[in-house]
């Protein structure tokens, strides 16, 4: 008996003690007695703690909050000291930065953005845009607008589809491959004939030129005589040719002939001749012939080795969105390596994601450039709804900086809208940022972050800043995909002989 009552004491007492530790964890939690609480959160693996609390709960003044997949925001901006670098004076807020192309001038209108801290990412439910935290950037300049036909012109004229040095070994390997790509969709060099000797460059003001290479495809051939044939001209009824032949006939007076190039020079009171037809290219291999008429086809003959070779055929078409040629308008349908060699071309790069996202949210967090609300009571002609600050579901790309009332703080515009931008950070759904000046590495043939809405977007959801998505780096011929650019403070100060 003695044994079993020894044995109700000890359970007794275990039951007490269970009872104690049990108040004990209790008034722990409750009261958050050493922040144990927090301690849990933090040392959970990943971090990620199992108590959700209300994202916009601001943990009350400690500023922390929880967001749903356990991280712990803290509202309470950093101290900027950490990284902070002290300036003689002021950096300018405007800078316009000229880079001259032989004759042809482009013009870059710049804004900075102030080093600091800004909020980046949003506690919002959707596990690519969280968790929502505090980065640092340094300072930097980024395009007011989107980069245009005719600043994107400056590269192509810059012959920078065949310089190396602008690309990175993926993209020189793969525009390299294409052959006949040497601009956008609707500006620049197209190819004309399968051996690629005859192209046409397309300017964003509606010249056109021919060019005509020589065997080795390296240099421009001379004084080559070439026909060039719109479609609406009246030489049918006194010129045919036969590409399979490679034979060209010219009806004179009465009579039917073969011709050559060192024929139709003999011949100066002839149509064809009189109505500029008839060309020759300089020195450079190139001739205009925006001046025969406002075509979107011609025919190109060109006796390119020689007055008396066998000629070579060549056709032009011409996009019939011309509205998409226009100068101010931005440029599209160029693949992330396009828009990478660009911008380095211009001496700078394509926005990080943090960089593109903080031009617009500034260091309130704000959803949209202008604040917190969408606005999408405004009705078009068409039935859709838009809102008056971004080119939202209107479903036509328009000029950059069409809209100005969406600007962002530092008068950054067109993040929301028009086009969708491309951004250098290769893509990763929950990437690791690193707090200061972040950026996602990976393989060259990976996936690219690409942020921003476009004039076919009409979800709320995709027009906030923090919102995320990616695309295919060689995918081309999307109309409603663009890019900036941006330059770190120093080579933008340099570039534009700020002192």
């Amino acid at each position: 008996m003695a044994q079993s009552g020894d044995t109700g004491s000890v359970m007794y007492a275990g039951i007490a003690v269970i009872l104690l530790i049990a108040i004990g964890a209790l008034a722990l939690f409750k009261f958050n007695l050493f922040n144990a609480s927090d301690w849990l959160i933090a040392n959970e693996e990943g971090g990620r703690g199992t108590i959700p609390r209300n994202p916009s709960d601001d943990g009350g003044t400690d500023g922390r909050e929880v967001s749903p997949t356990g991280d712990i925001w803290n509202s309470i901006m950093p101290d900027a000291a950490k990284y902070q670098v002290a300036h003689e004076r002021p950096l300018p807020e405007r800078l316009t930065y000229t880079k001259n192309i032989g004759s042809y001038s482009v013009d870059i209108e710049l804004r900075l953005v102030p080093q600091g801290w800004f909020i980046m990412g949003e506690n919002d439910g959707v596990r690519s845009n969280m968790p929502k935290r505090w980065i640092w950037l340094d300072d930097y300049y980024i395009s007011v607008d989107e980069f245009t036909n005719d600043q994107f012109y400056g590269f192509i004229l810059a012959d920078g589809y065949r310089t190396k040095q602008w690309w990175s070994q993926e993209g020189y390997d793969y525009i390299s491959s294409q052959g006949s790509v040497r601009g956008s969709p609707y500006v620049g060099w197209t190819a004309l004939d399968n051996a690629k000797r005859l192209w046409a460059l397309a300017s964003p003001r509606e010249a056109l030129t021919l060019e005509v290479l020589d065997k080795d495809l390296q240099f421009g051939a001379r004084d080559v005589k070439v026909l060039a044939l719109p479609d609406n001209g009246g030489w049918s009824s006194y010129l045919t040719f036969d590409r399979a032949a490679r034979t060209v006939r010219l009806r004179y007076r009465e009579d039917w002939t073969d011709v050559n190039g060192r024929d139709l020079p003999t011949y100066p009171d002839h149509d064809l001749v009189k109505e500029g037809y008839l060309l020759t290219t300089g020195a450079d291999g190139r001739v205009d012939i925006s001046g025969l008429s406002a075509n979107t086809r011609y025919s190109i003959v060109a006796w390119a080795d020689g007055d008396t070779s066998e000629p070579l055929f060549g056709e032009i078409r011409r996009s019939r969105a011309s509205y998409l040629r226009a100068p101010k308008m931005p440029t599209t349908g160029v693949s992330w390596f396009e828009a990478d060699a660009c911008c380095r071309f211009f001496d700078g790069n394509l926005p990080s994601e943090a960089q593109w996202e903080k031009a617009g949210r500034g260091t309130d967090g704000r959803l949209f450039p202008w604040g917190n609300e969408l606005e999408m009571n405004s009705p078009m002609p068409n039935g859709r709804m838009t809102t008056l600050r971004a080119n939202l579901n209107r479903l036509q790309v328009e000029e950059t900086g069409s809209i100005p009332d969406g600007a962002s703080p530092y008068g950054v515009r067109d993040l929301v809208g028009n086009v969708s931008e491309w951004c250098r950070d290769v893509y990763a759904e929950t990437p690791s940022w690193s707090e200061k000046n972040p950026i996602n590495k990976g393989g060259p043939k990976e996936r690219r972050s690409e942020r921003g809405s476009s004039t076919h977007d009409d979800d709320v959801q995709t027009a906030k800043l923090h919102n995320r998505r990616s695309s295919d780096p060689y995918t081309r011929g999307v109309q409603t995909r663009g890019f900036r650019i941006v330059l770190d403070a120093e080579t933008a100060l340099k570039l534009t002989g700020w002192k």
